[in-house]
């Protein structure tokens, strides 16, 4: 009985660290030391709107009531047409990740209280992309996306790739 109890709880260790190692080998590394303006650029060529979005910052600085050198290193991108797609990318440093995620929700609640209303009148169509609009948080990243369905999927792979490859 003794060897029998000795030789399951042995046979489970070994199944718990086996289990261990393997997660741990499947787990990729984040690298933190991708800077903004490629991130940003990689997923703006993942979406396939090199020409359509460009950087802009006015808009989610004076919803936040934010100076740019309150928020270390970012870029926002925004439609130069008139549709509202928009990203932005913000890396920790001046402030931490949870603050920045905390910041980016408050964005978005906030231009779906101030500054949808407005443009709800010239294109009600887009109201998809801003009521599931996402934030990914990545290593030191985090990330927002106001994009169609598809193009969400593609910025999250985008963003996967660029910060695990």
């Amino acid at each position: 009985m003794k060897n029998n109890f000795k030789t399951m709880t042995a046979a489970a260790l070994a199944l718990v660290l086996c289990l261990g190692l393997l997660v741990g080998c499947g787990a990729a590394k984040v690298k933190n030391d991708v800077p903004v303006s490629d991130l940003a650029s990689a997923l703006r060529t993942a979406v396939g709107m090199e020409d359509s979005l460009v950087s802009m910052d006015g808009t989610f600085l004076g919803l936040m009531g934010k100076k740019s050198g309150d928020l270390g290193e970012y870029e926002i991108l925004v439609s130069n047409g008139t549709t509202i797609d928009e990203l932005g990318v913000f890396k920790a440093g001046t402030l931490t990740t949870d603050q920045l995620k905390k910041l980016t929700e408050d964005y978005l609640a906030v231009y779906r209280e101030k500054r949808w209303p407005m443009v709800e009148l010239y294109n009600p169509d887009e109201e998809p992309k801003l009521s599931d609009a996402e934030i990914k948080v990545l290593g030191d990243y985090v990330v927002y996306l106001i994009l169609g369905e598809a193009d969400r999927a593609k910025a999250g792979e985008a963003l996967e790739k660029a910060l695990k490859g």
